[in-house]
């Protein structure tokens, strides 16, 4: 049995309603978003906001004994990993709202590993 083009346009009007309200709570969501991490030694521990910008950075006292381009190394070492983090938990996120599997969630799940990509190990096993 077919729709009339009243009701057709009443489902079109309420899929976009939903579509627009899951959007919009992403969007309140990813807002709210942040991810952390220290490194293994504790010299070092960044806060990496929704948008992937560095929004806390802390020395621990360990910090004091290395070398100031060591340090900066593990500062973006820490920073390249928080942001990966938090490609993960947005990835996680849109799955929760859109349905694992749904076109959205892989296509903003994707868009977040490839701007943040997981850091690679070196033969030393540590990231960069």
């Amino acid at each position: 049995m077919s729709q009339s083009p009243e009701d057709l346009l009443r489902s079109f009007e309420l899929q976009a309603t939903e579509h627009a309200e899951r959007a919009r709570e992403l969007g309140e969501r990813i807002e709210q978003i942040s991810a952390a991490v220290q490194s293994a030694g504790g010299e070092v521990r960044v806060t990496v906001d929704s948008t992937g910008g560095l929004s806390s950075l802390t020395f621990g006292s360990p910090a004091r004994g290395i070398a100031l381009d060591q340090l900066a190394e593990l500062v973006m070492q820490s920073s390249r990993q928080a942001q990966a983090r938090l490609a993960a938990s947005i990835g996680e996120l849109v799955s929760q709202i859109y349905g694992p599997g749904s076109e959205t969630a892989n296509f903003v799940s994707r868009t977040y590993a490839e701007r943040f990509p997981t850091p690679e190990a070196n033969e030393d096993g540590k990231s960069r």
